[in-house]
């Protein structure tokens, strides 16, 4: 149904053993120093970065040098942040960046006419990954910044990307999303979840943020008639013009859909990611 998909089909001890070995490979503990700032301060020292990412620090050391002479990592008086060419290969990264470029249009159409703040995501695993935001001045402490991904279960687009998941999928939701989610067992979101796709949308009501509410609609690729990512649009919980805000996103989701698998001038053309 939904382009969410199970991986676990391998031996979790086989998965594990696999994942000790990778961290402690070279490769590997270059990728727990870079991926210590997902998390951490913007800048750290080597010691702050030895004890963030687990790497030992005489390994930390030797291994920013070289991070950082190939632009991956950047040295400055406070310590290391991560380095101009971990961004730019960042923007080349196919999936994310085509939909991002067709989509701004409609996304920058739609902040206009709802005066809310609004969201581009796509689901990656068990999270949703924000592409774009737009928000004016008043609004730039709200909710997620771009690149950031926070659990499905915890945002309205998120919920979309559940509810469209296919059952393998959700047969593998963890004890803390089914907590978050106010169930013991996944098919008691069944109901749930059918609600959501007959109506095409999901809301969020000062779960996130106080005093702020979220509502989200799907993006569909029109080739495969798979959910491919979900735009929202966040506000003030007081206000009450939601069916306004919802035929807005709907409007401007059908758009994107549409624009996917249409060719346009300096936009690669669209792949779905899980496109062979």
């Amino acid at each position: 149904m939904g382009d969410v998909t199970s991986e676990a089909s391998e031996d979790p001890s086989d998965l594990d053993a696999a994942s000790r070995e990778t961290r402690g490979s070279v490769l590997g503990k270059a990728h727990l120093l870079l991926t210590a700032f997902t998390a951490g301060p913007t800048t750290m020292g080597l010691t702050e970065l030895s004890r963030e990412s687990g790497v030992s620090k005489a390994s930390a050391h030797r291994l920013a040098v070289e991070l950082a002479g190939l632009g991956l990592l950047t040295r400055t008086p406070g310590g290391y942040q991560l380095g101009w060419r971990i961004f730019e290969l960042g923007q080349l990264v196919p999936v994310p960046a085509s939909l991002r470029a067709i989509a701004r249009p409609a996304l920058m159409d739609l902040r206009a006419q709802v005066h809310g703040v609004v969201h581009l995501a796509m689901p990656q695993g068990d999270d949703c990954v924000y592409l774009e935001r737009l928000a004016g001045r008043q609004e730039t402490g709200l909710l997620a910044s771009v690149g950031s991904r926070v659990p499905n279960y915890s945002t309205a687009s998120g919920l979309l990307f559940l509810a469209y998941a296919d059952e393998q999928y959700l047969s593998c939701l963890g004890e803390e999303a089914l907590r978050a989610l106010g169930v013991q067992h996944y098919r008691e979101l069944d109901d749930r979840f059918a609600v959501i796709r007959e109506r095409r949308y999901s809301i969020e009501n000062q779960q996130c943020v106080s005093g702020f509410k979220t509502t989200s609609v799907p993006v569909f690729d029109t080739g495969t008639e798979q959910i491919v990512a979900a735009i929202s649009v966040t506000m003030p919980a007081a206000r009450r013009d939601e069916q306004q805000i919802i035929r807005a996103l709907w409007a401007a989701a059908n758009g994107i859909s549409r624009a996917l698998n249409r060719p346009a001038a300096g936009i690669g053309t669209w792949t779905h990611p899980t496109a062979s």
